[in-house]
């Protein structure tokens, strides 16, 4: 009996062990990431509003219990115009007192670049490119130099630094490139300074290169699924097509449907949604097409036959398409309503539909229809990358879950490659995240929930975006939400709460 209390003791121990060893991730140098709670701070995020940081916005932000700032910053703010190396004094002096209202009121600022010397994500494109011309990447990494330098007097627990948002269109040889020489960079002037790095792909992909950095925080988004997050967001283009979002969203399907190619950057995503059941003749099924790349060949086979096919292709029929080009690649969406439909000519246990020619179409919903029954419809998730599976239909039209899934599977799908770096000892922190207003509230309120329980299981400190306007608790400009009046704003007072709900874990 004392050997079994002995060895379930150690067992206990080993457990604990493991537990606390995971947590470590977070804790770099005399920081505990995982307790930042805050907002980004948009005064320097667009050259058109660089304005002066505002002393309320850090006072109300501590009185409300967080402690943690990100202030995404346009370059072109703070150099003069046409000259990458000719920096504006009085603006860096707005930065100087930004991090210093953050020691007044004890908040961590951490100042990003959203907008560096041949990068960003937004519209305009830089004339130059990151990735590719060596002035601008030797520019880039000199405005880090001259903050290290700048900013050496800072301690670690006060000032972090945050490379580049979301950085994309690039080689990961090209990313590592760029990143590995710009913390160099910077570990040359002060080797403690904390350096976070947003993940590759817009956020969500971590780097396990890093790891061999000291200090070095790995970013990821809270943006997933994007058709909650961004729905009817000017800036997501096609996004005021899609349907009006829910959560828990109950059962998604992926929503591309890739041609087989031997482009690197989608090399294998090719596959078939394959759906089984018992399906009698008559029965219909749909696609509800959203976007569609440059050209596309749908097929449905059932019976080992192709029993529907269509070319989607905007450059046979630019009537019918309208292109769309949100940065250097174009893309198109159907002028009026577009689905793809497929009417069983005799009963099936299997039906597949793929892509067999040309490049990537996204749909935004599937339906299926029983002959003399009810459409039943399921929306998509839209992740870049994702491949088709087999689903099973049940008798009524209706897709049924995957084993073992629950509804908030595609948050634990977007997390899981960060909470394995984290599991191999790299801090990670949830850099930007939150709910565009024309959301309905309950749903954001829901979906906000949603990801902090998954953040909160992980040890993830996290930045909305924003504190006042579109996603934030001030001003958020929703038309269904009973403000109060606070400090001269309007305050959301329910996202308010829920959000103070996971201040300390």
């Amino acid at each position: 009996m004392l050997s079994l209390l002995v060895r379930a003791a150690a067992a206990c121990f080993l457990l604990t062990s493991i537990a606390v060893a995971a947590g470590d991730a977070q804790k770099v140098g005399n920081v505990d990431i995982s307790q930042w709670r805050g907002f980004n701070l948009l005064e320097k995020f667009t050259l058109n509003q660089n304005a002066p940081y505002k002393e309320d916005d850090f006072k109300w932000i501590a009185e409300l219990g967080f402690n943690f700032v990100r202030l995404p910053t346009d370059y072109r703010c703070y150099v003069e115009k046409d000259d990458w190396l000719k920096f504006k004094e009085p603006v860096l002096k707005e930065i100087d007192d930004a991090i210093a209202l953050g020691e007044k009121y004890k908040i961590h600022v951490c100042l990003n670049l959203h907008r560096a010397p041949g990068f960003c994500i937004n519209p305009p494109e830089e004339k130059t490119n990151l990735w590719k011309d060596e002035d601008a990447l030797n520019a880039y990494i000199a405005h880090w130099v001259m903050f290290a330098k700048r900013y050496k007097h800072v301690p670690p627990e006060r000032l972090s630094f945050n490379l580049l948002n979301e950085p994309t269109r690039n080689t990961q040889e090209q990313y590592l490139k760029v990143f590995c020489r710009t913390i160099e960079a910077i570990q040359k002037e002060d080797p403690k300074r904390l350096i976070m790095v947003d993940g590759n792909n817009v956020g969500g992909r971590p780097t396990p290169e890093f790891l061999k950095y000291q200090n070095v925080i790995q970013a990821t988004r809270g943006y997933h699924p994007g058709t909650v997050s961004h729905y009817k967001a000017s800036w997501a283009k096609g996004s005021d097509k899609w349907p009006e979002p829910v959560w828990p969203p109950g059962v998604r399907v992926p929503g591309h449907l890739y041609a087989p190619t031997s482009d690197p950057a989608k090399k294998g995503f090719a596959s078939a949604l394959v759906l089984r059941g018992n399906f009698k003749a008559g029965t219909e099924f749909a696609l509800k097409i959203l976007q569609v790349s440059a050209k596309a060949k749908l097929a449905a086979k059932a019976g080992g036959s192709v029993v529907a096919e269509k070319v989607y292709d905007p450059k046979a029929d630019p009537n019918e398409w309208k292109a769309v080009k949100p940065d250097q690649w174009t893309y198109h969406e159907p002028v009026a309503d577009l689905e793809f439909k497929v009417v069983l000519p005799a009963a099936a246990k299997e039906v597949s539909i793929e892509n067999t020619e040309g490049d990537w179409l996204t749909f935004s919903q599937l339906s299926i229809q029983p002959p003399g029954g009810r459409r039943q419809s399921c929306g998509t998730d839209l992740a870049w990358g994702l491949k088709q599976t087999a689903r099973d239909v049940a008798a009524d039209g209706a897709v049924v879950p995957p084993p073992g899934t629950v509804p908030e599977q595609t948050l634990i799908n977007y997390l899981k490659p960060w909470l394995e770096i984290s599991a191999q000892g790299a801090p990670v922190f949830v850099g930007e995240w939150g709910c565009y207003n024309k959301t309905p509230h309950a749903v954001a309120l829901a979906w906000m929930k949603s990801w902090l329980e998954q953040w909160k299981k992980a040890r993830l400190g996290w930045a909305l975006w924003n504190f006042r306007g579109s996603f934030g608790i001030l001003d958020s400009g929703r038309s269904d939400v009973p403000y109060e009046d606070w400090h001269g704003h309007k305050l959301d007072r329910d996202m308010l709460k829920l959000l103070q709900e996971y201040q300390k874990y």
